[in-house]
């Protein structure tokens, strides 16, 4: 046994004692009930009983922790708390101080010890003894006696059910807080009201379309209703009963309900309900972790996402009026060890896998060239990205299709695994999201065609103030692109290592740094192989007629070679992998069967040349209202050939009628007359064409053009009724 153990009780009937001294002399120990309220003076009792109930398990030992006041320094408190502390201490500390009254006043004669102690302080019997109770019962410690407000209001549960006098109205002297002024008074929560709260808390699942004061209007009508029968209706009676709502004095105030709701359901759990699981975790919970952790340095995994830009691009293809082509959207490749943004697309198309292709492109290809492109001269120090990653972040979207990944992996540049986030969860790329707000907010400028959150009401829209044009727009954010990646303090990315060797805070320093110590080179590929990797792949089907593609045919002079439409034509139709780009139908693509290494390109034939260089999104558009065409021919077609039909049985009855008429040979032999016949049927036909000939001949000749009056001249020209004229006639 120890100083500030308990000895608790085991079964049903409540005990718990605190060890405030244990004198082994006397083989006693003093002891305080916990269970009083206010607490008691300490008692002694012998080791045999303490052993007794130990053996018999009615009480068992157990380790007891005091309020965290005790360990308190002056500074933390206030002076008043202090104040009372000390004035408290000084009366007793005569006696807490001196170990012989100790002994006296737990095991021998305190008789006389609680008169000196009153007389010296100049207090009262009932302060004094309070005090002496409240030292040993909360720490034996001077702090025990400071005034423990922490705990007020903790233990207070209010009555049981509401009370109410003879008359039926509702007893208020227990009500806290000011009384009403106006209109009748609401009653105080009871046990009973919260039990009824909580129950109401577990059956609400979906807080987003409810507010607290429906809530309240809920409580009311399921536990504030009462049924009405007619005075004086027996059982059996029939008699209209109905609702009424109690009086405001028999219900608890809105601000009281909402206060013990949100106690039964929690802050957190609330806020869930209300934004759901999904948005929860996205907005409100904790992050401790680092999206880098588990990754050995740069180029383990990129991140890759896409955002609309907030701002209104010009178009250039004007000089007298400023017009608008729309909001572009932003790509961004981000590498997470190093935060250093690797990869930029900006278009107007999208979300679409073209686009994030191009982006990673971008990625994996040098920076120099494409910064030429808009006028912006670098070297490859200032933004040393060209290297392919081990693996890839992607949103869970329509774009980022089964076969469009799978040519990525499959695609031989170096790629092991592509991690989809879980839908609606933008959070699981935070580092290229953080990277959005940064860039986005320094390189769009404020202007007329930036777009605001909350735009001024008098304003024009964003979209009729355009200024920059999409090169501009570049120039812009490639030099925000290259400040970030130089000049920010990415100070959770450092390891330990990074601060042993001095390596700067920026991510380029951190970039440079993970390549030096990487242990295998970095992955480089050709942009062809890249081109071919980062487009789509699909199935074509080689006919006869060339290879068929989403019902376009494709041809080249290597397909010729191979003998694929010969042998399709002789063997049966087959299949062969393709890749193809959504913003051109005029091409695709394969790899040759004896050449993996050689790339065949075919081209559209003169069958489908409706279809070249067009977007595949047109061509499919076009196919859907062409099969519209043709069942709308196919019905007409039927409907003619059922007329058709009619027509000729009609002329095959007349023919057959002719017929019945006529002599017929009963020989079976050919009849040799026939070439005869025909002979003369056909200097008969070239008679009448020889006559239609002359006929024609001296209508051209009698025939003559109306004269031009823009080159002829005369009045009677200028008439626009003037027209051919037959000179014979």
């Amino acid at each position: 046994m120890q100083l500030n153990q308990k000895l608790v009780s085991t079964n049903k009937n409540p005990a718990e004692y605190l060890i405030v001294d244990v004198n082994q002399d006397r083989a006693q120990v003093a002891i305080v009930d916990m269970l009083c309220d206010p607490p008691k003076r300490p008692k002694a009792q012998s080791f045999d009983w303490v052993q007794e109930k130990l053996a018999s398990k009615e009480l068992k030992l157990e380790e007891h922790d005091h309020s965290d006041l005790l360990m308190a320094d002056d500074s933390e408190l206030k002076p008043s708390w202090i104040k009372r502390r000390d004035a408290a201490y000084l009366a007793i500390s005569s006696l807490v101080e001196d170990p012989y009254q100790l002994d006296q006043y737990f095991y021998g004669d305190p008789s006389g010890i609680l008169a000196r102690l009153i007389k010296e302080s100049g207090r009262s019997r009932k302060w004094v003894q309070a005090s002496i109770n409240r030292y040993f019962r909360y720490g034996s410690v001077p702090n025990a006696l400071l005034p423990h407000y922490e705990e007020l209001g903790k233990k207070y549960v209010g009555p049981e059910k509401p009370i109410y006098k003879e008359d039926g109205s509702t007893c208020l002297k227990s009500k806290p807080g000011i009384d009403t002024q106006y209109g009748n008074p609401f009653r105080y929560i009871t046990v009973e009201d919260k039990q009824n709260i909580f129950e109401l808390s577990k059956k609400l699942k979906d807080l987003q379309e409810v507010n607290l004061k429906d809530l309240y209007e809920d409580y009311c009508k399921e536990y504030c209703v009462v049924l009405i029968r007619p005075e004086g209706a027996e059982d059996d009676d029939v008699a209209e009963e109905f609702y009424a709502v109690l009086p405001r004095v028999r219900l608890i105030s809105p601000r009281a309900f909402k206060r013990h709701l949100k106690k039964c359901i929690g802050t957190l759990e609330f806020i869930r309900r209300r934004t759901g699981s999904i948005l929860y975790e996205k907005d409100h919970a904790g992050k401790p972790g680092l999206a880098a952790h588990g990754l050995r340095g740069p180029r383990s995994r990129y991140e890759i996402d896409s955002t609309t830009a907030d701002i209104y691009i010009r178009y250039d293809y004007t000089n007298d009026e400023q017009l608008s082509i729309g909001r572009p959207t932003i790509y961004f490749v981000i590498d997470v060890v190093s935060s250093m943004i690797v990869g930029v697309h900006v278009c107007f198309h999208g979300p679409d896998w073209h686009a994030e292709s191009q982006a990673l492109f971008n990625a994996f290809t040098d920076k120099v060239e494409f910064c030429g492109q808009f006028g912006i001269e670098i070297t490859h120090k200032d933004w040393p990205c060209a290297d392919i990653c081990n693996e890839l972040t992607l949103d869970r979207g329509t774009e980022n299709s089964h076969n469009a990944i799978t040519s990525v992996l499959k695609g031989k540049i170096g790629i092991k695994a592509a991690n989809f986030n879980a839908y609606h969860r933008g959070d699981c790329k935070g580092t290229v999201e953080k990277a959005f707000d940064i860039v986005q907010g320094k390189a769009i400028p404020q202007h007329e065609g930036k777009v605001y959150k909350a735009p001024k009401k008098e304003d024009a829209h964003p979209s009729r103030g355009a200024v920059y044009t999409y090169k501009q727009f570049m120039q812009r954010l490639i030099r925000e692109i290259i400040h970030r990646n130089n000049t920010a303090a990415k100070v959770d990315n450092h390891n330990f290592e990074m601060c042993r060797d001095e390596v700067g805070l920026t991510p380029r320093d951190i970039w440079n740094w993970g390549l030096k110590q990487s242990i295998f080179p970095p992955i480089k590929k050709s942009k062809d192989a890249l081109l071919y990797a980062l487009m789509k792949k699909d199935r074509a089907m080689v006919t006869a007629k060339g290879v068929r593609f989403r019902g376009v045919f494709y041809n080249s002079p290597e397909v010729m070679a191979l003998k694929w439409l010969d042998k399709a034509k002789n063997e049966g139709h087959f299949e062969e992998e393709i890749r193809y780009t959504d913003v051109n139908s005029s091409h695709i693509w394969c790899r040759h069967p004896e050449d993996k290494k050689k790339l065949i390109q075919m081209e559209i034939t003169e069958r489908s040349c409706q279809y070249k260089n067009r977007l595949w999104a047109q061509v499919l558009a076009h196919q859907e209202t062409l099969k519209e065409l043709l069942a709308l021919l196919d019905e007409q077609r039927f409907s003619e050939r059922v007329l058709l039909n009619m027509s000729l049985e009609e002329l095959d009855n007349t023919v057959k009628e002719e017929v019945r008429k006529l002599k017929k040979s009963q020989a079976v032999s050919p009849d040799k007359t026939v070439r005869e016949r025909k002979q003369q049927h056909g200097d008969m036909e070239k008679q009448v064409q020889y006559q239609d000939l002359l006929i024609a001949m001296e209508d051209a000749a009698n025939f003559t053009e109306t004269p031009d009056p823009h080159v002829v001249g005369g009045d009677e020209l200028l008439d626009p009724t003037y027209k051919r004229k037959n000179v014979a006639a």
